[in-house]
């Protein structure tokens, strides 16, 4: 399976990498597996129910067939969760509309700078922003 940037999946298990704890939770695909150094992972940030004030992308459930109410990009949770923990069903679940791609980069790029976590990595940030970039059809 393969998947891009902006792509919602649903996991049956998704790890957060910072306390190991594992639930059942949508992510958006921030790098795709392809991109990463570790096989088999993909980075993603989580996707809740709770509001939280900084570094959130509010995703409408009136745009996304895939939520029940309203959900929010946590842009502070990026994790490398495992593809066998994704859901049997058909992935990926749903994609980010233009204008909630748009926001969640630009959000995106600013967290990559200011928060410390396991996409702090020089690598990691140019891998990021060159898969959004190229997804948002700034480079080619």
């Amino acid at each position: 399976m393969s998947f891009v940037v902006g792509d919602i999946l649903w996991f049956k298990e998704y790890t957060f990498t910072d306390t190991g704890e594992s639930l059942a939770h949508f992510g958006l695909a921030l790098l795709p597996e392809t991109a990463t150094r570790y096989q088999g992972s993909i980075l993603c940030c989580v996707i809740t129910s709770s509001e939280s004030r900084f570094w959130t992308v509010p995703l409408d459930h009136a745009n996304y067939s895939c939520f029940s109410r309203k959900s929010f990009a946590c842009l502070n949770r990026k994790d490398l969760v495992s593809m066998r923990g994704l859901g049997s069903d058909p992935q990926p679940r749903g994609r980010l509309i233009k204008n909630d791609l748009d926001e969640v980069y630009k959000l995106l790029k600013k967290s990559l700078y200011c928060i410390n976590d396991i996409a702090s990595d020089r690598f990691m940030k140019g891998a990021i922003i060159r898969h959004w970039k190229k997804e948002l059809g700034l480079i080619s």
